[in-house]
């Protein structure tokens, strides 16, 4: 089976498409990553779990799997 994605570059649709097809690998394993290894971080952890950290590891997250949100939805 095959299949051809045609993209027109000068439609800002089009192009908010192609990042997003090219970014859904990146983006599924950051899903994983979130879903089955984000918790672990803080499990055994002393210090005062607030939202800000939670914020910063999440941000850590997005830029090891290379994803900027504002690129993908703007």
């Amino acid at each position: 089976m095959k299949a051809i994605l045609e993209f027109d570059l000068d439609n800002p649709d089009d192009e908010k498409a192609l990042k997003r097809a090219i970014k859904a690998t990146d983006m599924a394993c950051f899903i994983f990553e979130l879903q089955h290894n984000f918790w672990r971080k803080w499990k055994h952890d002393e210090s005062d779990f607030n939202v800000e950290n939670y914020r910063e590891a999440l941000g850590q997250l997005l830029d090891e799997h290379n994803i900027n949100v504002e690129d993908l939805l703007v």
